[in-house]
């Protein structure tokens, strides 16, 4: 089966809809989207949300030696750094790197022994999944579930996770589409930083986008204490941008993480002074 277009998440806007018995949670985490294609017991592809192939990189040809516990099958999950709290920039610079300490955490199934799968309920998939998974490989985990979003939020975003998606437990996959039967939840937050070095110059960011390496100090939200870092931070194409020392600008992240860094950070403005 070649690539699938991968479901995706709508965002979710009201917050009294965690507690929906209809669906179920998963901890959101902060890797790249990847799409594994088993053939004879053996990783034939590793896909990214744009189709791309991931299994050429330097830190995810490990996935080439796994021999899984079943003979076929395209598994829907996400690519981690370390322990996947850490960002997607972390996933960007170890996925270059031979070695890096990467993991897959696998949370659909769309196709076994050959067969379509995707029109079958969550439920049905997610047995399926846990049924092949449990016993899985080095380097793989499942992504958990619970029936208690509320307090899967509370303990996942205040240790620095990136959100939280709902489920709903009848949901079929529907390939391409950006679906209500997905809902994810994200800590969206807006920090005035002060530069303290970097670069203006504009970079690649990942597979899109451009962005800029700053050194900044910020207020962190939840413990209220100054905290510097260093980090690229996305710059919108059409927002003219010049270093410079003691400056404000005003971010938008989804969240901190363990160790102080934003997550997705994006510059809105550029003299806050």
């Amino acid at each position: 089966m070649p690539f699938i277009p991968p479901m995706l998440a709508t965002r979710l806007t009201d917050p009294r809809r965690l507690a929906d018995p209809r669906y179920i949670a998963e901890p959101k985490l902060d890797g790249q989207r990847a799409q594994l294609h088993v053939r004879a017991h053996r990783t034939l592809h590793a896909f990214s949300r744009p189709g791309r192939e991931l299994i050429t990189l330097p830190g995810l040809a490990w996935l080439r030696e796994i021999r899984w516990p079943f003979a076929s099958a395209v598994l829907d999950g996400e690519a981690v750094a370390g322990d996947g709290s850490e960002g997607i920039q972390a996933v960007f610079e170890a996925r270059h790197r031979p070695g890096s300490p990467m993991a897959f955490a696998a949370f659909d199934l769309l196709e076994l022994d050959g067969q379509n799968v995707m029109g079958e309920p969550w439920t049905a998939r997610r047995k399926q999944l846990e049924d092949l998974l449990e016993a899985p490989p080095p380097g793989v985990c499942l992504v958990p579930v619970t029936d208690d979003a509320p307090a899967l939020w509370d303990t996942w975003v205040e240790i620095g996770g990136e959100g939280i998606v709902l489920k709903e437990r009848i949901s079929v996959y529907r390939p391409g589409l950006r679906s209500p039967a997905w809902l994810k939840l994200k800590p969206k937050l807006t920090l005035e930083v002060v530069v303290t070095g970097g670069s203006a110059e504009r970079v690649r960011w990942g597979d899109w986008g451009e962005a800029v390496m700053l050194a900044f100090r910020y207020t962190h939200p939840r413990t209220g204490t100054d905290v510097e870092i260093r980090q690229a931070v996305r710059v919108p194409r059409d927002l003219a941008f010049d270093l410079r020392i003691d400056n404000r600008l005003e971010l938008v992240c989804w969240g901190v993480m363990p160790s102080g860094m934003l997550r997705h950070p994006v510059l809105v403005s550029t003299d806050r002074r």
